[in-house]
């Protein structure tokens, strides 16, 4: 089952948000130097208090963060930006991450239908499943590229 991660899941989320910096394809974010365990809680638990939302499974398997916020260039508009998605990777090709990102789509399109949002932004990672989000209402805007 998914559901709203609350202020006791904080200890595996920081685990999570560890692997997943690990993980990334940015070599800079996986040097322990850059690790601050301290401000990433603080900032999860921000997002649990409404600046946003953490989905995660019962069996702490995986997680996705969302975080809403202004436009930098309009700050009238209103954003919902998917953070991070990981699974476990031995749990990769199970239903985990897909329950997880359906989860988020759905509230996405809720913020959406009720005007708390202007739009929502979903990513595909460069270590991840290809998703063809345009068969799910999402339209692509550009790729990004990192240089170390």
């Amino acid at each position: 089952m998914i559901r709203l991660a609350t202020r006791y899941d904080i200890p595996r989320l920081l685990e999570i948000v560890e692997a997943y910096a690990y993980e990334n394809p940015i070599q800079t974010l996986g040097k322990t130097e850059h690790h601050n365990p301290k401000h990433v809680e603080q900032l999860l638990f921000s997002i649990i208090l409404g600046k946003g939302f953490i989905l995660i499974d019962n069996h702490m398997r995986g997680a996705l963060i969302a975080v809403k916020q202004n436009n930098i260039w309009s700050p009238g508009v209103n954003e919902l930006h998917e953070l991070l998605w990981w699974v476990e990777p031995e749990h990769r090709n199970g239903s985990v991450g897909g329950r997880l990102w359906k989860e988020f789509d759905k509230i996405g399109s809720e913020l959406l239908a009720r005007g708390d949002i202007d739009f929502v932004i979903t990513s595909v990672s460069a270590h991840g499943p290809l998703i063809d989000y345009t068969k799910r209402g999402y339209k692509a805007v550009g790729a990004s590229f990192v240089k170390e």
